[in-house]
């Protein structure tokens, strides 16, 4: 096996789908209804990645994903919305999750996030790096914040063969930025938003995005710049 996924749902149909899906991607699966049984699973089968339903009863996903970044920095986590709750998974965004999904899932897309994950996890990145809330609208980690958050926007409707060319490149790298701005790395944000920037052109170059929407990247793009001290 290429390691361990943790699905916390209380959907056992969904848990079922999802399993049979990444045991056919040679990986091992771990199952959790609730909060308590996520924290006991993550301490006793030492995920590589977790997968988090926002509905879970009593606590919601983002309470789950908040418990789980107190124990566990590291571990690349996902969330799954039902279409109307995609603007609050957005907000696990803040709170240390590489990406959301929304439901009915894409697997090709999952498949692609959940390799992000398990890459992400074997690197040791530390996810509480991340703000738990938009820092200050005017701050670097607000405006890295606001710019992720506008990428993703932009990425999530392009078609399957756009994500695949730019589109996952463009949000990794908007992540990272937002990441290493909370940590105070400004080495690494310039080169997360050099990257940005560049795939931006790429997207629009292709026309996987319109003008107006690379304007609109290149606004929130040049105040995050301008935050750490770019021209």
């Amino acid at each position: 096996m290429r390691g361990t996924i943790l699905i916390v749902d209380d959907d056992s149909a969904t848990g079922d789908l999802l399993s049979e899906y990444l045991g056919g991607k040679r990986l091992a699966v771990a199952r959790a209804r609730n909060l308590d049984e996520a924290l006991a699973a993550l301490e006793s089968e030492r995920p590589d990645a977790v997968l988090i339903s926002m509905r879970l009863g009593e606590a919601d996903g983002l309470e789950t994903l908040r418990r789980i970044r107190e124990v566990n920095v590291q571990v690349g986590v996902l969330v799954m919305a039902e279409r109307e709750d995609a603007d609050r998974a957005k907000g696990a965004l803040a709170l240390g999750a590489m990406d959301y999904l929304v439901k009915p899932i894409d697997f090709d897309y999952l498949g692609r996030a959940i390799e992000k994950a398990l890459a992400a996890s074997a690197t040791g990145l530390d996810y509480a790096e991340t703000p738990i809330a938009p820092v200050g609208p005017s701050s670097p980690a607000g405006l890295l914040y606001t710019l992720a958050l506008e990428v993703f926007r932009s990425t999530r409707p392009l078609s399957p063969e756009a994500r695949a060319s730019v589109g996952t490149a463009l949000e990794q790298a908007a992540l990272v930025a937002m990441q290493r701005g909370v940590g105070g790395e400004k080495a690494e944000v310039i080169r997360a938003l050099n990257q940005v920037r560049n795939m931006i052109r790429f997207a629009q170059d292709l026309g996987d995005i319109s003008a107006e929407t690379a304007g609109r990247l290149d606004e929130h793009m040049a105040r995050a710049r301008s935050s750490v001290g770019l021209s």
